[in-house]
């Protein structure tokens, strides 16, 4: 049935946009939307019926089946890398399965070698997980640097101006997690490949709702959990590593699969593998890899531009609504660095967060904030729910 569904919704799908009727077949997949609406993709994504199934599927197996399962598992895991390599245009070879974006991190701080004096530029916007696996490297003689953004923007010339001889690293989110600003990565990218400084992203709060191509952008490490805008099980991350960087990485920790012939279980000497599978130092999160597996699936059927395209009509009609109610946006209202994260201030946020969950709409308080994260398959009619119960939160605060 599911596979059916695939199918219809590639075959009804369109250059210009997901039809109504498109939308309808999605969201048959989401049961939480009979009971809830959940505009909070930016903190943790909803499991698509299709993951549930296959993860019980594989649970099935392993316990009156197939138990050992790992030649399954294996293959999965061959498969998560095909999609996410289209999803990122990345070859599967330069992709490695993690358990989270601070741990994938960890892996580039950690395999760098690095020397007294060496500078890593950060920004005043980021996740602690874009902060602290580098400020870790202090204690090695690194230097951390922080360029501070002015109104919630980060360009590519503060990006040049915070730049200094000894910066060897550059490291920023594709969206910031608090006000949603979308970086130009391509123009980044050209910047450091320039300067020959390796140019890391953490992807997560825009890859699934915003696309990404790791060539044109000149990234060389890319990170990415996939509990949010991917709507994987939590748990499931990956990392990519360009050519141009990958011998230049040590790998922070080996096993029995980071090397060429893992089954040869006696060998006093290993070669590691030739991609990004020297990362993987044995068992991997095989569930959340197939559960990813089959939301890859979903969001390559309906179409990653399609699905960009209506992410960010979401956020644009909050935006407009929004301040046409009267409310000021802690996000960056422009449209080249729109993502799917709209936040803005509200006097009484956790009152108004208390008020939504009585009346099953979900959203999130961040530093004080309300932020917005609605995902393509959510509905205008939605968008429409949440103002209607803000401004009706408003005038009962009147009284």
């Amino acid at each position: 049935m599911y596979t059916e569904t695939l199918s219809r919704v590639e075959q009804k799908n369109t250059s210009t946009g997901l039809s109504n009727e498109v939308i309808s077949e999605i969201r048959a997949l989401f049961p939480y939307l009979n009971n809830q609406t959940y505009l909070n993709h930016a903190a943790t994504g909803p499991l698509p019926t299709p993951v549930l199934e296959a993860i019980n599927r594989c649970l099935k197996e392993r316990s009156e089946g197939h138990i050992e399962y790992w030649p399954d598992g294996l293959e999965a895991r061959v498969e998560f890398k095909k999609y996410v390599g289209k999803l990122i245009n990345g070859l599967p070879a330069n992709i490695a399965v993690s358990d989270s974006t601070s741990m994938a991190l960890n892996w580039l701080a950690q395999g760098i070698q690095w020397m007294p004096g060496d500078r890593i530029l950060l920004n005043d916007l980021e996740f602690p997980s874009n902060v602290n696996p580098f400020l870790a490297l202090e204690e090695q003689g690194v230097i951390i640097d922080f360029v501070d953004t002015e109104n919630g923007c980060l360009t590519v010339d503060d990006i040049e101006k915070g730049l200094h001889e000894r910066t060897r690293l550059v490291s920023l989110s594709f969206v910031q997690f608090l006000n949603g600003y979308k970086s130009d990565l391509e123009a980044v990218g050209n910047l450091c490949r320039e300067r020959d400084v390796i140019f890391c992203v953490d992807g997560i709060q825009g890859l699934g709702a915003l696309r990404l191509d790791v060539d044109r952008m000149k990234i060389d490490f890319l990170a990415a959990g996939g509990q949010k805008w991917l709507m994987w099980p939590r748990g499931t991350a990956f990392f990519y590593v360009s050519p141009r960087i990958l011998d230049a990485l040590k790998p922070m920790a080996t096993g029995w699969l980071s090397v060429e012939e893992p089954w040869t279980f006696f060998q006093r000497s290993y070669e590691l593998l030739p991609g990004a599978g020297r990362f993987e130092p044995g068992i991997f999160n095989v569930l959340g890899v197939v559960g990813a597996n089959e939301s890859l699936k979903l969001m390559e059927k309906a179409g990653h531009q399609q699905i960009e395209n209506r992410v960010l009509e979401h956020s644009r009609w909050l935006s407009e609504q929004l301040l046409y109610s009267g409310y000021q946006l802690f996000s960056v209202n422009q449209e080249d660095c729109r993502s799917g994260i709209v936040t803005f201030y509200h006097e009484q946020a956790e009152e108004l967060i208390a008020y939504l969950q009585q009346h099953r709409l979900f959203v999130s308080m961040r530093d004080g904030k309300i932020r917005l994260s609605p995902h393509f398959y959510n509905t205008r009619e939605e968008l429409e729910q949440f103002m209607q119960l803000l401004n009706t939160f408003r005038k009962s605060e009147k009284k």
